[in-house]
């Protein structure tokens, strides 16, 4: 009989622990719920606010096409859900213009979208008709973009077509600026011997036959060849195709060549 008093007893002290463990679960289930409730609302609200709207459009890696160019290839504006931007048709959308080969699109703090492109750099212009027109490293002529004048910055080439103006835009692109820069004009001159012979002026007056395979690599070594030409006075044609040599214009034929030391 004891026993079933103890029992009793020790039941009816547990009740209150009980009641207040079953609270507590009870308040914490119901915390959780409204907390999820208010973060819902303030979803919501954040949404519906023009807070996650697009604030901002920058873009990084442009140095020929304006900033306003990129973003209207974009189609992004402000206001737009910051959120709801699908960033890979956007960059689909960038990278279809041809001076652009590389685009990435991010989200920035705060609401802002940066727009980071890698340009295809313009190697060299090309006439046709009365324009002038970029030829970029790829060998692409940029029928869109129509000047007047020809920039300073890179060469104009004659007679250049298909897989020819490819290649010596690439290698164009592989020269140094401060070698690419010192070329005026390239004339495609093939010959009997070579099929891939260009004559090349340069922006002192120098006259220059080389072969497209080899253009970048030899030019590297004109700045040095130049000084001894100009220290010996002397005028004619700087052949780099096979070695260096130099033939001066009261020259009718290599007879009377001059040999250079091109420091290779």
């Amino acid at each position: 009989m004891a026993d079933d008093q103890e029992k009793v007893v020790s039941l009816e002290e547990r009740m209150p622990q009980l009641k207040h463990s079953r609270k507590r679960r009870a308040n914490r289930r119901f915390y959780m719920v409204m907390i999820l409730i208010i973060l819902l609302i303030l979803i919501i609200v954040y949404i519906q606010s023009p807070l996650s709207h697009v604030k901002s459009i920058e873009t990084t890696g442009n140095s020929t096409l304006e900033t306003e160019k990129i973003v209207e290839l974009s189609s992004v504006q402000l206001d737009d859900s910051f959120w709801q931007l699908k960033l890979n048709e956007i960059k689909e959308q960038v990278e279809q213009h041809p001076e652009i080969e590389k685009v990435e699109i991010s989200r920035e703090w705060y609401n802002t979208v940066l727009i980071s492109v890698s340009e295809y750099e313009r190697v060299a212009y090309q006439q046709s008709g009365d324009y002038f027109y970029p030829i970029l490293q790829n060998g692409e002529r940029l029928e869109r973009v129509e000047l007047k004048l020809p920039r300073e910055d890179a060469p104009l080439l004659h007679n250049f077509e298909g897989e020819f103006l490819q290649d010596v835009a690439k290698q164009m692109a592989s020269m140094p600026d401060s070698i690419s820069r010192l070329i005026s004009e390239i004339y495609y001159e093939p010959n009997d011997q070579d099929q891939r012979r260009v004559r090349l002026f340069t922006i002192d007056g120098q006259e220059i036959i080389a072969t497209i395979d080899q253009l970048a690599d030899k030019m590297e070594s004109y700045p040095s060849i130049a000084a001894q030409i100009q220290e010996e006075s002397m005028e004619g044609v700087l052949h780099l195709d096979v070695g260096a040599y130099f033939v001066p214009y009261e020259s009718s034929d290599d007879e009377e060549r001059v040999e250079i030391d091109n420091g290779s």
